[in-house]
């Protein structure tokens, strides 16, 4: 799909309430991409929209982290037309001891990371099983997607299985209209930090920080292009290439030292 090709289209943008959902969400509408976005906060929500100028932008408020809440979602937002490109976004995590958090937040994390993300992917590969016009997916993992992350254990976890299962369908539809694009940030300005317990970073995380506009404009270049996985920013790619070269435990080591030490505070759930 070109830029031009773009007119006209229906994007579904997952956690587009604020950071990467939301940069993504006006990226999209400069190419003229009409918008479905949905997230838990109407308010914020509303507020995106009226930064998307130029297309057709309905809100649907929506939690992923419920049980089936992907299918209601996916009903709402083709209720009014089919929907071309899906961006799973949605997602939060949490900067602390695994055993220091009520299974109920994991529980709630599974779902939205994971599960939720699986059932919107297959709604919109069987929606175009038998389309020949281009559609694409996005699915938002992490660079802690390339080793285990310590504090971060089942957060990093979640979007290893998000950047296997995204390759997997890449691969999958190769050759076909439909493709599969899987986006790997590293740290990125946004609340997600500070809400998830998280921020004591080291001078060499803090270096790799990029803005949520940056992240965005990579991954709507990357889908265009059809790449298969992508890691926006020199050093964080650097980071996920040299990884491979450590052993698994110094892998791991080195990113506690990057990361530093969890905040006192509980943290909230974000999405991001």
């Amino acid at each position: 799909m070109s830029k031009s090709a773009c007119v006209g289209t229906r994007a579904l943008v997952t956690g587009a309430s604020s950071g990467i959902g939301s940069a993504l969400a006006r990226e999209l509408a400069k190419l003229g991409v009409d918008l479905v976005l949905t997230a838990r906060r109407r308010e914020a929500l509303a507020a995106v929209a009226t930064t998307c100028n130029g297309v057709n932008v309905e809100v649907i408020v929506a939690d992923l982290g419920e049980h089936d809440a992907a299918h209601s979602l996916w009903a709402a937002a083709t209720a009014s037309g089919p929907i071309d490109i899906l961006i799973n976004n949605a997602g939060f995590g949490y900067f602390r001891r695994f055993d220091e958090v009520d299974w109920t937040r994991d529980a709630e994390l599974i779902q939205l990371n994971m599960t939720s993300l699986v059932a919107l992917a297959r709604c919109f590969v069987d929606a175009h099983k038998t389309t020949n016009t281009p559609a694409y997916m996005v699915n938002i993992a992490s660079t802690g997607a390339y080793q285990s992350v310590p504090n971060m254990a089942l957060y990093a976890a979640s979007k290893a299985f998000v950047r296997n299962f995204s390759e997997a369908l890449h691969d999958e539809h190769s050759g076909t209209p439909l493709s599969v694009t899987c986006i790997c940030p590293g740290g990125t300005d946004t609340a997600f930090h500070s809400a998830s317990g998280g921020g004591d970073y080291s001078w060499i995380a803090n270096a790799s920080t990029r803005s949520a506009e940056f992240v965005a404009q990579s991954a709507i270049q990357a889908m265009l292009q059809g790449n298969r996985t992508v890691v926006p920013g020199f050093f964080n790619k650097l980071t996920c290439f040299g990884v491979r070269f450590l052993s698994r435990s110094l892998a791991s080591r080195v990113t506690t030292y990057v990361l530093g030490k969890p905040t006192l505070a509980l943290p909230v759930r974000t999405e991001g």
